[in-house]
């Protein structure tokens, strides 16, 4: 059973990095290379916000603003002059990566930093101990997705959202500022990654180049999903999630992420299109 919830944990986290990479490139065409930059963002507001209030709790709500303000400054100087051009969004996203990682050393300097966990100790379900504080992490992507979920299907900001996706020229014909529309996706996917390094701040180290790693595999999970497919996001995600927990389990977190991409490199060799084909099928 503790198999089983690591590998929950491990693939709805993954799913909360690669959903905000996801919507930013399925709406955008920016390939943000700096959304690991923006989840190191929210771990050092994490790290912040509990030394300054003593309270972990508040850097959710810290972590995505400070984040999102982050991003909303980005869009205005940089992204906005490269919607539907990935390959410059590449290495200009790349070169920010740099940026943002070289100002939070010459801040906060290079040193390994923790976060205590807030819900310290362990909790008895099915019969095994299992830490208190990855039960409410779970329990919060679950709520989060489930507020995006709300807002997209339930609101009129959602059926904007859509329409923009279906066809942008159409819907800027019908008065929709599909500009306004790229730059609060591109601050809602960057404050996505706030969240997710606010979440994981007590469980790792925090420092300037803690993002990369985690980037990259979101990366394989919207490659091995398929683009513009949430099913096959949530699919791709249950399975490197459990891949790379059971093995980094079992051998070593090494031998995980090897396992996660020899996974990917299969997915992409048999579905090149990911799995939106065949979930589609």
């Amino acid at each position: 059973m503790i198999e089983t919830l690591n590998a929950v944990y491990a693939s709805l986290f993954l799913l909360l990095v690669a959903f905000g990479l996801a919507i930013i490139f399925g709406l955008m065409g920016v390939v943000n290379l700096a959304h690991g930059e923006f989840l190191m963002l929210g771990a050092y507001a994490a790290l912040v916000t509990s030394n300054v209030l003593g309270q972990f709790w508040p850097s959710l709500i810290i972590a995505p603003l400070l984040a999102g303000a982050v991003a909303l400054v980005v869009e205005r100087g940089l992204i906005r002059h490269l919607y539907r051009r990935p390959l410059e969004t590449i290495l200009a996203t790349w070169g920010l990566s740099i940026v943002l990682r070289q100002l939070v050393r010459a801040i906060a300097g290079p040193d390994f930093r923790n976060v205590p966990s807030p819900t310290p100790g362990a909790i008895s379900l099915f019969g095994v101990d299992y830490p208190r504080y990855r039960l409410v992490v779970i329990i919060i992507v679950l709520l989060v997705f489930a507020g995006l979920y709300i807002i997209q299907r339930t609101t009129s900001l959602g059926l904007i959202v859509r329409a923009v996706i279906q066809n942008p020229e159409l819907a800027a014909t019908l008065g929709i500022n599909v500009n306004r529309v790229y730059q609060a996706t591109f601050v809602v996917g960057s404050g996505l990654a706030g969240i997710a390094g606010a979440l994981l701040s007590p469980t790792v180290n925090v420092f300037p180049e803690m993002g990369p790693p985690f980037v990259i595999s979101a990366f394989l999970v919207v490659l091995v999903g398929g683009l513009g497919s949430l099913p096959g996001l949530v699919v791709a995600s249950l399975l490197l999630g459990t891949v790379q927990s059971l093995v980094s389990q079992y051998e070593n977190e090494v031998a995980g992420t090897v396992a996660l991409l020899v996974i990917a490199v299969l997915a992409l060799r048999f579905l090149p299109e990911g799995l939106t084909r065949r979930l589609a099928n």
